[in-house]
């Protein structure tokens, strides 16, 4: 689960109050001050639908988070309850879709007209000028994601020096291809776990944040109705092969391979949130009530699917495919009906866990496998909790802060506008 940031921006130039903080435990929770570029073909009902615009700071989708990542923690301590926490984890993959397209439209609208005011004229570009703001995106992911990612990996194995593959996990997590090792699947949940499996999550959204980044050059300049059958593809041929994994690995044995941590088995969540922010959505969504409704209906689902379903018997592996699809639209509707205020969501009790929430994820497993497992679970989660505090406050927001600071400053100096914090 990757995922997250604190959700500010900073508005004409003025730095927020609180620096911007990601969106899944690996996510990047920034969001997008710019409008979209769309073109007037092609319309979709327009005024029964909209593409969401400008968007300041939502503390709704902070408290998303908090929501996913409790989640999550609860399923690592009680056992027996994993789908909660695969549910969690869907929670952040439709988030990061969302939020991660908003950064990328606003860098890419961004040098588009740096470029043409340069050149003064919009005429076709070239391959790499169209790919231009990857440089300055891949930065700012590296800035958000590697302090807390390094500090963990480093302590975690110096502590466990002596376990035999503990430098191997250790590369794989740092460089977020651990998905692509074999895993232990029939290694039963109360053995020693893995320091780093739990890094399978941020892997997935790392991979997508790559594909994603090259492939919406090509999207964002198409007509709305383009766009539409273009991310009704991603998400039709990236579902029917989560759907059709579940069957093919019904074993979970085939070469070692575990399919739902492939990224294969979880892109159409994410392009589902990409679908939310390029393309018209239902004006409903966004009526301030909707959020509460929609909020409401994906906890009930939460303790419906979470609980109702394992007691009967519910195949995860080859009915969850299903299952995922109506949770990620679900929890779509709760990300935009959260634009215009959502008073569960904004609560301090999920919103500050939100905040956390990237460090939080990454201290828990290594937290129970160093204390115990399943031993004490309380106990580590909490201990994982306070660490996430630390990290949080004194070693990741500051460097972005930092950060920030440095790249408002450069922008300066070479005339520009400074540059707009987004909700990363």
């Amino acid at each position: 689960m990757t995922a997250g940031s604190a959700m500010e921006e900073e508005i004409k130039g003025q730095p927020s109050r609180r620096p911007s903080r990601e969106a899944s435990p690996d996510v990047t929770l920034e969001k997008s001050s710019s409008t979209l570029p769309l073109h007037s073909s092609g319309s979709l009902r327009p005024s029964n639908f909209k593409v969401l615009g400008k968007l300041g700071f939502v503390p709704g989708w902070e408290g998303l988070r908090g929501l996913a990542v409790s989640m999550v923690m609860y399923s690592h301590v009680a056992l027996h309850k994993e789908m909660i926490g695969t549910m969690g984890v869907g929670i952040f993959f439709v988030l990061s879709g969302f939020l991660i397209t908003g950064v990328l439209v606003s860098l890419i609208e961004k040098y588009d007209q740096a470029r043409q005011q340069a050149s003064g004229t919009s005429e076709k570009v070239s391959l790499g000028e169209r790919l231009s703001y990857l440089p300055r995106f891949y930065l700012d992911r590296f800035v958000r994601l590697t302090p807390a990612m390094a500090l963990m990996v480093v302590i975690v194995t110096y502590q466990c020096r002596f376990y035999p593959t503990i430098r191997a996990d250790a590369f794989a997590a740092f460089f977020y291809v651990h998905n692509f090792l074999p895993k232990q699947v029939d290694e039963p949940r109360l053995m020693f776990p893995g320091m780093f499996e739990h890094t399978w999550s941020l892997a997935v959204e790392e991979q997508f944040y790559i594909f994603w980044s090259l492939v919406i050059a090509f999207i964002v300049p198409l007509s709305q109705r383009r766009r539409a059958m273009a991310l009704g593809a991603l998400i039709s041929v990236s579902f029917f092969v989560r759907h059709y994994s579940g069957y093919a690995f019904l074993s979970d044995h085939m070469y070692g391979i575990d399919y739902r941590y492939a990224y294969t088995a979880n892109a159409f969540k994410m392009f589902i949130g990409c679908a939310g922010r390029l393309l018209p959505m239902p004006t409903l969504w966004t009526k301030k009530w909707f959020g509460f409704v929609s909020t409401v209906t994906l906890l009930l689902g939460v303790y419906f699917w979470g609980w109702t379903l394992i007691s009967w018997g519910y195949d995860y592996r080859t009915e969850g495919a299903w299952l995922e699809l109506w949770t990620s639209i679900l929890v779509l509707m709760v990300v935009i009906g959260s634009v215009n205020g959502n008073v569960i969501l904004e609560s301090q009790i999920l919103r500050f866990p939100g905040r956390i929430s990237y460090s939080w994820y990454l201290w828990q497993f290594p937290c129970h496998a160093m204390v115990g497992w399943p031993a004490n679970n309380y106990g580590p989660t909490g201990l994982a909790f306070a660490i996430a505090t630390f990290t949080t406050f004194v070693i990741e927001e500051p460097i972005r802060n930092r950060y920030h600071v440095w790249r408002n400053a450069r922008a300066a100096s070479q005339e520009d506008k400074p540059h707009t914090r987004r909700q990363e």
